[in-house]
């Protein structure tokens, strides 16, 4: 199926459910650090990346990527509680179209 999102990389349907499932799962475990130390941040990052690695061991995704994001991770943000994580990932596309080209060759006739 597809979507009538303007973007084409989110006109297909299968790409946005499985990233909003993927969104919806990061923002549970995000959602466990909040009013904790910023410590506890790095499980919630490394609890992402297991996700991730999990959903591109099961030929979900192809690959991903999570860092912490440099521009918006300011001083004034992390003082004030504020972080900024990136999630990067591409799904496994399904196939909509393959095109055969069957061309007839005399090259072997001798």
């Amino acid at each position: 199926g597809e979507t009538s999102h303007e973007d084409t990389i989110w006109q297909d349907l299968a790409r946005v459910r499985t990233f909003d499932r993927i969104a919806l799962a990061g923002q549970k475990a995000a959602f466990k650090a909040i009013d904790k130390k910023a410590s506890e941040l790095y499980f919630i990052k490394i609890s992402i990346e297991e996700l991730l690695r999990d959903l591109k061991g099961a030929k979900v995704l192809i690959g991903y990527e999570v860092s912490w994001d440099e521009e918006r991770n300011t001083d004034a943000n992390v003082s004030a509680g504020k972080f900024y994580l990136n999630i990067k990932m591409m799904n496994n596309p399904i196939v909509k179209q393959i095109t055969l080209e069957f061309i007839y060759s005399d090259e072997w006739a001798s």
